[in-house]
């Protein structure tokens, strides 16, 4: 048996490593434990760029979390010296009854979020970029205060942070078993038994393989990115041309991330599609991408974007973990003393990872937490 921790943290994506961030801050003995290598690109916490946005269309609830993120993603880079974050603005469109266009009105009215809205008529003069977009889009709202951040430096940052506060991070190490035994959580992994008072699990896209217990329905869809080089690269960047989220009349929603001073590997602008996306397991998805995904991306990008409509010269693939409703679980394991868990992040968490680390840290330490995420808890699925 080897050292006796306070929490073990399984999984060091996006959640788990702003977990790790927060228990090693409040001086807690803490193990974290990878499969992979911090910032790798097997998961859903890779790609050069996540968008962070404020009027959220998703559900109003939502925004007093992401502002406890926003000052959190601060004193990260604070604390490290990395640029993370990125305000160029999102600009989002579609029509006026749709879930987008109305979702970021009422969060925004709601909150006193800024927004402005546009005539798709000026778009052109507001954002080259968009000129001439050929999507039937009835208004465009652009939020200011929104824009991206760099998801492999946010993870290595808080991880670094968090070993400077005396956390140890064992990678390249899955976890073979774990099990509560009364005043103790066990966790095996790389040959080796670990104990602590409270486990965290934040698996990702392999939630179903290592939280079996969990009694919401998760499905994994695997997502392809591509990065395009635009026909006139000074209106992709993010000096003159806002991250966005367009709705398209045949099909899922456009995103994409212009390109940025600090431009990581690699580089073009980053577009995909919000949802879709075949079904697939975490160990034996395929992460060819297809001739006919790379045409889709070029196509869509083309009708939103024409000013800077180019070819796909870099592409991946990740993956998407949705629960039944869209929103994230943030709970106690069911049948569990010791035990949290956070999944279903479904392509919109990266943004929230700091506070979500500060919610799984109070799990932990106290059993609760004084942050509002009940609407987040497992209960609107099943009853213990």
């Amino acid at each position: 048996m080897s050292q006796q921790w306070d929490a073990i943290v399984v999984g060091l994506g996006a959640m788990g490593s702003a977990a790790v961030w927060h228990l090693a801050q409040r001086g807690a003995r803490v193990l974290g434990i990878e499969q992979f290598s911090r910032g790798h690109d097997r998961g859903s916490s890779h790609g050069g760029s996540r968008i962070i946005r404020f009027a959220y269309f998703e559900h109003p609830d939502y925004v007093p979390l992401l502002r406890r993120s926003d000052v959190l993603w601060k004193e990260i880079e604070t604390r490290s010296g990395a640029k993370l974050v990125h305000r160029c603005g999102v600009l989002y469109g579609g029509v006026h009854s749709s879930e987008v266009i109305a979702g970021v009105k009422h969060s925004s009215q709601l909150h006193g979020i800024a927004i402005e809205s546009i005539n798709p008529a000026k778009i052109g003069d507001r954002f080259p970029a968009f000129a001439k977009c050929a999507e039937p889009i009835d208004e465009f709202l652009f939020e200011p205060d929104a824009g991206f951040v760099r998801p492999e430096r946010a993870i290595c940052a808080m991880l670094d942070d968090a070993q400077r506060n005396g956390a140890v991070l064992r990678e390249g190490e899955a976890v073979q078993e774990w099990r509560e035994r009364g005043e103790y959580v066990e966790v095996t992994a790389g040959g080796v038994t670990h104990r602590a008072r409270e486990l965290v699990l934040c698996p990702g896209a392999w939630t179903q393989e290592l939280a079996r217990t969990i009694d919401v329905p998760l499905v994994n869809t695997r997502q392809v990115i591509g990065w395009i080089t635009p026909r006139e690269p000074t209106l992709g960047d993010s000096q003159v041309m806002p991250a966005f989220f367009l709705e398209r009349e045949n099909g899922v929603p456009i995103y994409g991330v212009p390109m940025a001073g600090d431009q990581g590997t690699p580089s073009g602008i980053k577009v995909g599609f919000h949802g879709g996306g075949e079904e697939c397991a975490a160990d034996s998805i395929d992460r060819v991408v297809r001739l006919d995904e790379v045409k889709a991306i070029e196509a869509a990008f083309a009708r939103a974007a024409p000013s800077v409509a180019g070819a796909v010269t870099a592409s991946s693939v990740c993956m998407y973990t949705n629960t039944p409703d869209g929103h994230f679980v943030i709970d106690r394991m069911p049948g569990c003393q010791r035990t949290s868990i956070a999944c279903g992040f479904c392509g919109h968490g990266f943004k929230f990872a700091p506070v979500v680390g500060e919610i799984l840290a109070d799990l932990a330490m106290h059993g609760q937490t004084d942050l509002p995420a009940d609407f987040l808890r497992r209960k609107r699925f099943a009853q213990d």
